[in-house]
């Protein structure tokens, strides 16, 4: 569906009460920037008071984009990129291009901060520099200070246990501000403002089986080694012509610091010849050192291991960032800012329930700009079914990034075993054959490769020495992979700038942003291992910890299959969603037409379990080249 460009923050003109206002903006000439209420998220929690008004808080100040004089809108130019005969197809920008094309000017952000400053908020710095980047600056102040200089009231609040502030209002901001002679329309810059909210839901998208306990007794793997994903999924003739991702650079975006020598192991353990090489950058200061066990790492660990394994010769660079509300917008400013890369992979998400939708969109801000700079940039879809924000909401939701319009979401399949011996070979994907799962006290046969979702394993409750279907029900309900419907990206969402889903028209999902886009092996049961001497799972000595699973294994195994196709198609793909959809029936896509994730079916074409399917990679980059030279 085309949009057009429109600024979010459409100001509306507000009495507010009178205020002792700095500089010469008029008390009454005030604008509203609507979407900063997380309403659902409110809606299931108690207001305790008022909150602390001299504690301390970080903003995140996103900018709306610029519409330039002589360019199309950004929404445009991304859909430009991606269309086969016209004349901007894959002709992508770099940083410096696209801050000087859609970035406010310098001048308006300092007018912003000038208003900012006379309420005692001030920019962020690490070591010494302002934390900025074209889309966004973050502030900080104390909760008084900053229910002053946005007309707001942040309160305590209290959700299942989970204690945060928030605003109930929209904050607002001077619709003319005079700085240095010149008026400026400060609602109309600002994008939104994060941070008001403290609420976290951001986790990693990983499942273990927990209850199978033997499979961390291992002294080694359990589970598809990077040779056999490869082959099962049509890597291997790219990978057999020397096609190993070299000259791409794969951006892994995480919230948890890693070892890196781990990943070193991993490659060696299963004889892979890495020749890309392998870096940090910690974002807002973050130490990219690990310290203390915890299962974070672990998330890195696997997108390094997995995504180099799949592109052996990409160069990785890990941007690791702190996990809070505003360091989760910065981590993926950070690796749009970056030039070096053309492929991102993360793994981390919330529901959708938690955010506000001013919150999604300066998230997808940085996908846009990574769009418009040639990224592939791709999400994990979130392991909780049709229902991500379980057990907080149980309604149906989908995850946050990945419902976001400008990136990849990459969804779960079970891929069954050809037999029941450990480290079996998988069953051929995109056929019929029967393959075996192996559970505790026996296996399950399943007839080639499904939607990821554990309602299959009802019947097998008694295997897992679990005494009712109840209990059972309890606590696998509902693992799986998320897919559904956006609750923001809609066709009511205001035209704000977002690409939204152009390239989703025709697959019956017109209304909404349809999640996931494609699908990979997630199934723990069909799943994976990690080298993570840092978990809580291991030891310095035996680093190996099995049984895993879930969609951050796909997204990470996406992004080496795109580093592969970037260097075998000479050059980066973007936003390349409208490519995959456009060339779904060209045989480059397993479709998955068995299993569910607890409420929607797969099925024949786009399903909201596995998206456009599993890939042939290597008939997947035959078909993108097709299209390149249409």
């Amino acid at each position: 569906m085309k949009r057009t460009w429109a600024v979010l923050s459409t100001a509306t003109v507000l009495a507010l009460p009178a205020l002792a206002l700095p500089g010469s903006a008029a008390a009454s000439q005030y604008g509203r920037v609507s979407g900063n209420i997380a309403h659902a998220l409110l809606a299931q929690s108690t207001m305790t008071g008022a909150a602390n008004t001299s504690a301390k808080v970080t903003l995140y100040v996103g900018f709306n984009f610029v519409k330039p004089a002589n360019m199309p809108s950004l929404a445009q130019y991304i859909q430009d990129t991606e269309t086969p005969g016209n004349a901007l197809f894959h002709h992508f920008l770099t940083e410096t291009q696209f801050a000087a094309d859609y970035a406010p000017s310098p001048d308006q952000v300092d007018a912003l901060l000038n208003y900012l400053a006379q309420y005692h908020i001030v920019p962020v710095t690490v070591h010494g520099h302002a934390v900025q980047y074209p889309l966004g600056i973050n502030v900080t102040g104390t909760v008084g200070d900053v229910e002053q200089a946005f007309s707001v009231s942040i309160n305590n609040y209290l959700s299942a246990g989970k204690s945060y502030i928030a605003n109930d209002e929209n904050p607002s901001l001077p619709m003319s501000y005079t700085y240095q002679g010149t008026s400026y329309n400060l609602a109309r810059l600002v994008s939104g403002v994060a941070g008001m909210t403290t609420y976290n839901g951001i986790g990693p998208h990983t499942v273990q089986q927990s209850n199978v306990t033997h499979l961390n007794d291992q002294s080694g793997p359990v589970g598809y080694s990077p040779q056999q994903i490869a082959a099962a999924y049509n890597a291997t003739p790219l990978l057999a012509h020397h096609i190993t991702g070299k000259g791409v650079t794969i951006g892994v975006a995480t919230l948890a610091p890693f070892v890196p020598s781990d990943a070193t192991y991993f490659w060696q353990y299963y004889g892979i010849n890495r020749t890309g090489s392998l870096s940090e950058v910690g974002v807002d200061g973050q130490s990219t050192t690990a310290s203390g066990k915890g299962i974070g790492g672990s998330e890195t660990s696997l997108d390094v291991e997995r995504s180099g394994a799949m592109a052996p010769g990409a160069n990785i660079i890990v941007y690791e960032a702190p996990n809070t509300t505003t360091g989760f917008i910065d981590l993926y400013d950070t690796v749009a800012t970056a030039d070096q890369v053309q492929v991102m992979t993360t793994s981390w998400g919330e529901a959708e329930f938690f955010e506000p939708f001013s919150y999604a969109y300066m998230l997808n801000q940085a996908f846009m700009q990574g769009a418009a700079e040639g990224m592939t940039m791709i999400a994990a879809s979130g392991d909780d079914g049709a229902y991500d924000g379980y057990p907080t909401d149980k309604q149906l939701a989908v995850d946050s990034p990945a419902s976001s319009p400008d990136i990849l979401a990459a969804g779960g399949t079970t891929l069954p075993m050809v037999s029941t011996q450990p480290n079996a070979n998988p069953i051929s994907p995109g056929t019929s054959e029967t393959g075996y799962i192996p559970i505790p006290n026996g296996s399950i046969a399943m007839v080639g490769e499904q939607g990821w979702g554990w309602q299959y394993l009802l019947p097998y409750y008694a295997n897992f020495g679990v005494k009712s279907e109840a209990i059972w029900e309890r606590d696998i309900y509902p693992f799986g992979s998320t897919g559904g419907y956006s609750a923001f990206w809609t066709s009511s969402t205001p035209d704000n700038g977002a690409s939204l889903y152009w390239w989703q028209s025709g697959t019956g999902n017109a209304n909404a942003r349809g999640v996931p886009d494609v699908a990979f092996d997630a199934d723990p049961f069909t799943g994976y291992a990690i080298y993570d001497t840092n978990s809580l799972y291991t030891t310095e000595s035996d680093g190996w910890t099995n049984g895993w699973g879930g969609t951050s294994f796909a997204a990470p195994q996406w992004a080496g299959i795109m580093a592969l196709i970037d260097q075998d198609l000479r050059g980066p793909q973007g936003l390349v969603n409208a490519a995959f959809y456009a060339n779904a029936n060209g045989g480059g896509f397993h479709p998955i037409t068995q299993g569910n994730n607890w409420y929607y079916n797969a099925g024949p074409g786009w399903n909201a379990v596995t998206g456009l399917g599993s890939p042939d990679v290597a008939q997947l980059a035959k078909s993108l080249a097709a299209w390149n030279q249409e």
